[in-house]
């Protein structure tokens, strides 16, 4: 059963969203890979955020922030959260 997950990346200038399915139960510490070469790291976990099994507040593996274009390529997008 996958849950309904959306991923959240606050940033100085807006909050991006993606939308995505998970085959497990999100942690703390879990690696999220989005692409071959893009993966983020869940930093925590809410739940009953409404339309979704689970919201991750998630930032980059590398650390290092994405521009909004790499946001863009891998299917964020600017949305208010919560």
């Amino acid at each position: 059963m996958a849950l309904k997950a959306l991923l959240v990346i606050p940033t100085k200038n807006a909050t991006w969203r993606r939308y995505t399915e998970l085959a497990i139960a999100p942690f703390p510490g879990l690696g999220i890979r989005l692409d071959v070469y893009d993966m983020v790291n869940v930093n925590s976990v809410v739940i009953g955020d409404p339309a979704y099994d689970v919201t991750c507040i998630v930032s980059p593996e590398s650390g290092t922030p994405w521009t909004a274009a790499q946001l863009q390529r891998l299917g964020f997008e600017i949305g208010p959260y919560p």
